[in-house]
């Protein structure tokens, strides 16, 4: 089991304006994304710069958010490792829930936020059954019935 850092997510005032700088700092094109601006590695590296708005007031965040990604193994084995190191789980979201593709937040034990999202593998999983015509994707993604990660507890 390992892991490797992905995304590094700085909230700002002006993300476009800010992407500019990191831009030319990283010598790497500024690209759209959901809510903010990202930057993508030159040479097609994992590692990614993502810019974001200033969150309003009353909804408190870390400065500065890591996003960690499993190499191998599942993000349900993952969170369980972490917080047997300490971590605390925040919250849990869907990134494709169709596909039961997850992210998952936590606190290291002075509360800063990281991310950690579904594995490489259990990514990997998913296309290859996408990809595979005589496959009917039985069982994958959660039931009907499900609103979170199953195994991962959130207060």
């Amino acid at each position: 089991m390992g892991l490797t850092m992905r995304v590094v997510e700085l909230e700002c005032t002006d993300p476009l304006k800010l992407g500019e700088f990191w831009s030319a700092v990283l010598e790497a094109p500024v690209g759209p994304g959901k809510d903010g601006v990202n930057i993508a590695p030159r040479g097609g590296g994992e590692m990614w710069l993502y810019l974001v708005e200033e969150r309003a007031p009353g909804h408190p965040r870390s400065r500065t958010r890591l996003w960690l990604n499993p190499v191998e193994g599942a993000l349900e084995a993952e969170v369980a490792r972490l917080t047997g190191l300490g971590a605390r789980a925040v919250e849990k979201y869907w990134t494709n829930r169709s596909c039961g593709l997850a992210v998952v937040v936590l606190a290291d034990p002075e509360g800063n936020e990281f991310c950690v999202e579904s594995s490489d593998k259990e990514v990997a999983e998913v296309v290859r059954r996408f990809e595979d015509p005589s496959d009917d994707l039985d069982g994958l993604g959660p039931g009907p019935e499900s609103t979170g990660f199953v195994g991962i507890d959130v207060p």
